[in-house]
């Protein structure tokens, strides 16, 4: 019986690290990250612990050390709180700092923040300048009923902001024709299969409809496993190329246009 069907290993670019009030996840620290990463043959993650995302005042040492103790296994995206004190200076210095820093991460439904609020643009602007790679947070309309990441939202961020990389986390699921039709128009769109890549036949349509090449394999791990996620790509009817792009190359490719490349 063959345990990996892959010649190449994945990239997974939706991660998370640590524990999460009020849940728990076994071994979700970096040594045990990585030691799951071994056995499902993920070269590496792109990771925002949880309690980066949550704590206003976090001092990060949870990623920072990661990225420090496993260096070809787990890079991190630097977490924005919109009403936190931080500052791009701050920002640019842990860049400088920390190679394996990858891009932004936002959450603006559970900040309560709307995408496009003033708050974030301090953040997009740097990103546009440096031609940085952001994941943020989508989702059509959240439990509370609000719509702070909804495609309308996207769409404005894209238009004004052409030169980052945009990864639309869970691809605006609620509204998940509208992340294809975002990612097939705009350059800077991409589409990430954490959570949404469980749905029926939503694989081979944004394969379809926007390319393979706009499509990035994520997890959420350590909340739901590399396997959930994989499984669904693996019995998705498109092509090897394309499984290839989108468990591996795209992630390969972003890194390197946004100025993060894999040595």
């Amino acid at each position: 019986m063959t345990k990996y069907p892959l010649s190449y290993r994945i990239i997974d670019m939706h991660t998370h690290m640590g524990p999460e009030y009020p849940l728990y996840y076994p071994d979700s620290d970096a040594a045990g990250m990585v030691k799951f990463l071994d056995e499902a043959n993920v070269e590496f993650i792109i990771s925002t612990p949880c309690e980066d995302l949550f704590i206003p005042d976090a001092k990060r040492e949870e990623i920072t050390g990661a990225m420090d103790r496993y260096p070809g296994r787990i890079k991190g995206y630097y977490g924005v709180f919109p009403k936190a004190d931080i500052t791009i200076e701050s920002i640019g210095d842990a860049f400088i700092e920390y190679p394996g820093y990858a891009g932004l991460k936002l959450l603006p439904d559970y900040h309560r923040t709307n995408l496009t609020d003033s708050a974030y643009a301090p953040f997009f602007e740097l990103a546009d300048r440096f031609n940085m790679l952001v994941l943020s947070h989508t989702w059509g309309l959240s439990m509370n009923g609000e719509t702070c990441n909804s495609a309308d939202k996207v769409a404005v961020i894209l238009d004004k902001y052409p030169n980052i990389r945009f990864l639309m986390g869970h691809s605006i699921q609620g509204q998940i024709d509208d992340a294809i039709e975002l990612a097939a128009a705009y350059p800077n769109a991409y589409l990430d299969l954490c959570d949404t890549g469980r749905i029926n036949g939503v694989i081979e349509k944004m394969a379809k409809k926007a390319g393979a090449q706009k499509v990035v394999f994520g997890t959420d791990l350590p909340m739901q496993s590399t396997w959930y996620i994989l499984g669904a790509c693996l019995n998705a009817r498109i092509g090897s190329e394309e499984l290839r792009l989108i468990l591996r190359e795209n992630a390969l490719r972003i890194l390197s246009e946004t100025g993060r490349p894999v040595h």
